[in-house]
């Protein structure tokens, strides 16, 4: 099979610099949100002296530029559109998305804040070269040991629960702070849902499509307490409620760890289904019979690039490891 050579668009009519935005946009406003340096995967110089990134054996140079540049500016551009001239503009991604989670009218300035969030939280979390999760601090590992029972089993279910996901989302590692039940979960947001407390009526944890049926008792109760919760946050600030209080269900919680499950992240360079392309394309003579999903090989994949150091930061910040 003959394959063109790859080389990482110059430009594109669809991703307009976030960090540069302010040459494209109305004086109006100023850019405040803008597109991260990814210090954990360093760039690399092509052939014809454009820089680029990717994750060798994970991401090639175009699927990182795809969910990583490209997605990242798109998001990013729409929200500093939104936050124009708002009390927005100057808040952090996290903050924006916890002002906004619980008024109806803020929705699309919620999923662009909320998406860029996670989306960056992803690929912080990523390390440029393979990993060995057994390797992890013994304090992490310790604790997911305690929590899932061993590794393999951590890394079966995200793995399982990211490809039986009818639908764009994230598969989150959070870390409880229940006093009956401390330690790690896997929880899963469709789309563009949060996984934090304070946004936990917009955290979207099932497919409300197939999870429950509006004939139901289960759906019509769901769908009441969705209205009740919408009023209810309706025209009102994120500074008239409490820390505390979460949406029924809603625990303290701290994420250390998600896996895209969006198309964009996976789909260029994996396929809906067999080998990844460039397999195929070195030895594809060789290659044999490969039922499973282009979505489940890149799960797979996503585990061997995790960089635990960086979970062990997020989930024993500075002046918690004593209370362990």
């Amino acid at each position: 099979m003959l394959r063109p050579r790859l080389r990482i668009p110059r430009a594109s009519s669809f991703a307009i610099p976030a960090r540069s935005s302010m040459a494209q946009l109305p004086l109006a406003y100023r850019s405040f949100h803008n597109v991260p340096v990814l210090e954990n995967i360093p760039e690399k110089e092509g052939e014809d002296g454009y820089k680029y990134r990717s994750i060798e054996g994970f991401l090639s140079p175009m699927a990182f530029t795809t969910a990583w540049d490209y997605y990242q500016t798109h998001v990013l551009t729409n929200l500093n559109r939104l936050c124009a001239e708002t009390n927005n503009d100057g808040l952090p991604l996290k903050d924006v998305v916890l002002a906004t989670a619980r008024d109806p009218s803020q929705a699309a300035t919620f999923n662009y804040a909320s998406m860029a969030h996670n989306n960056h939280f992803f690929f912080k979390t990523l390390s440029p070269t393979p990993t060995n999760a057994e390797e992890m601090p013994a304090q992490l590992k310790e604790a997911l040991v305690r929590s899932f029972g061993s590794l393999d089993a951590l890394r079966e279910l995200m793995v399982n629960t990211a490809t039986a996901m009818f639908g764009p989302g994230f598969v989150w590692l959070v870390r409880t702070d229940r006093p009956q039940a401390k330690g790690f979960r896997v929880l899963t947001t469709y789309l563009s849902g949060s996984p934090y407390p304070g946004a936990h009526w917009r955290r979207q944890s099932l497919n409300t499509s197939t999870d429950i049926g509006e004939s139901t008792e289960q759906g019509i109760q769901a769908g009441k307490q969705y209205l009740e919760n919408s009023v209810r946050g309706a025209g009102k600030s994120a500074a008239s409620y409490k820390k505390e209080d979460f949406a029924p269900g809603g625990v303290l919680l701290e994420p250390v760890l998600c896996l895209n499950t969006w198309e964009h992240a996976w789909l260029f360079e994996y396929g809906f289904g067999g080998s990844p392309k460039s397999v195929l394309d070195a030895a594809q003579s060789n290659v044999s019979e490969n039922t499973k999903s282009g979505k489940e090989m890149y799960a797979e994949k996503w585990w061997e690039y995790v960089d635990w150091n960086v979970v062990d930061r997020l989930a024993f910040p500075e002046g918690r490891k004593a209370k362990q």
